[in-house]
């Protein structure tokens, strides 16, 4: 109960604060919270005017001046968190016993990696920070955007792809309610920077148009919940059930999609060694691998491991993606073989295979596809909705 105060409180905080900057848009005020990082016992934030306020009363700055840099410590002292917070470089430090620490300022970054004006900082695993972001919900949609897909695709692909992620997020959000942070700023959930510059960048503006034309639009799943809108680069021609990627998930439809070749990367090849394998599986050895793979379906729906003739593991096929690299075994779409010591998979497509296709929808937007038609297309069982 102490964290749902906590975050009460700080979501009331930041509703009023950030109301003046959000006036004069039509963008969800909805607020996201967003693990952009986390490090190592201490953070250097540097920006403009810096300010710092502690949410176990709502509307308390900490009564220190403004600076432009700080460095942000945790230290565990009778069972509580402390943070030591240094500014502009100086000896003395100012300590406070409290779960949260939020930064106000502009242009905040760490290291070379821009923030939104306002964090959040939480303890994390360990001796860890977490920098965790605050912001509305379609400027986070518009910083997923520019990192997800690329801004010089057609805009109607954009669109659909803010509808996604949009709804992704909400879904996500009600889930992880009492969490200090929402939503990973990585593939865990959908990859996010913040986009740093002033209104003019083209960049910027096209993300912002796909935003603001899509305003409040969301995927349902056929009731009235909020969609959990998987997507992913590239479904190698057919996309797939949540159901067969992670034993459970609404059925929002299938899709048959043949324009995923143009992705240049389409078709792929990696080797790994018995041993590489053994050891990313945190395994001591392995003799073979057998792939479970449905009768009548494409894609590979778990490994099993054998480590001699009569013991053997399960793997669930994403898990072994994760465990191998995502970026390395690129999907479940694959096949297998195995060369002395070597294990050689070639497969097709980018990415689970679950919801909207990105090249595919890329190539129905330059047909000149709506937004709407493309999430009908790779959402058939869904509904779609604006409130």
């Amino acid at each position: 109960m102490r964290i749902f105060w906590a975050i009460t409180c700080f979501l009331v905080t930041l509703t009023l604060a950030i109301s003046d900057v959000q006036a004069q848009t039509k963008f969800d005020k909805e607020l996201v919270r967003v693990r952009i990082l986390t490090n190592s016992k201490k953070v250097q934030v540097a920006g403009l005017g810096l300010r710092f306020q502690i949410l176990s009363e709502p509307y308390r700055p900490v009564a220190i001046p403004s600076s432009g840099s700080a460095e942000v410590r945790v230290m565990r002292k009778d069972g509580k968190n402390i943070w030591a917070l240094r500014l502009n470089n100086r000896e003395n430090e100012h300590l406070f016993k409290e779960k949260y620490l939020m930064i106000q300022g502009e242009n905040l970054r760490v290291g070379g990696q821009s923030l939104p004006s306002r964090v959040l900082l939480a303890k994390g695993p360990g001796d860890q920070v977490d920098v965790v972001g605050v912001l509305p919900l379609d400027e986070y949609i518009a910083g997923v955007l520019a990192s997800e897909m690329p801004i010089s695709w057609p805009l109607e692909t954009l669109k659909a792809q803010a509808v996604a992620a949009r709804s992704y997020a909400l879904a996500v959000m009600a889930e992880r309610e009492d969490k200090a942070y929402h939503l990973e700023s990585s593939v865990l959930d959908q990859v996010f920077r913040h986009i740093a510059g002033d209104d003019s960048d083209p960049k910027l503006q096209k993300a912002l148009q796909a935003v603001r034309e899509t305003a409040g639009i969301k995927l349902y799943d056929g009731g009235r919940n909020i969609l959990k809108a998987y997507y992913h680069a590239d479904c190698g021609g057919h996309t797939t059930l949540a159901k067969n990627v992670w034993s459970g998930g609404v059925n929002s439809g299938v899709a048959v999609d043949n324009s995923c070749p143009t992705n240049p990367k389409a078709n792929w090849t990696v080797k790994f060694s018995r041993t590489e394998i053994a050891d990313k599986l945190k395994l001591q050895d392995i003799s073979k691998l057998i792939l479970d793979r449905p009768k009548g379906e494409s894609r590979i729906r778990g490994v099993r491991v054998a480590f001699n003739e009569t013991e053997s593991r399960y793997i669930p096929a994403n898990e072994f993606r994760q465990a191998l690299g995502f970026t390395e075994l690129r999907s479940t779409l694959f096949d297998l073989k195995e060369n002395d010591n070597e294990f050689v998979f070639s497969g097709r497509g980018f990415g689970h295979g679950v919801g909207l296709c990105q090249w595919g929808s890329r190539a129905l937007g330059l047909k000149g596809k709506s937004f709407v038609q493309i999430l009908k297309h790779y959402y058939p069982a869904a509904q779609i909705a604006q409130n």
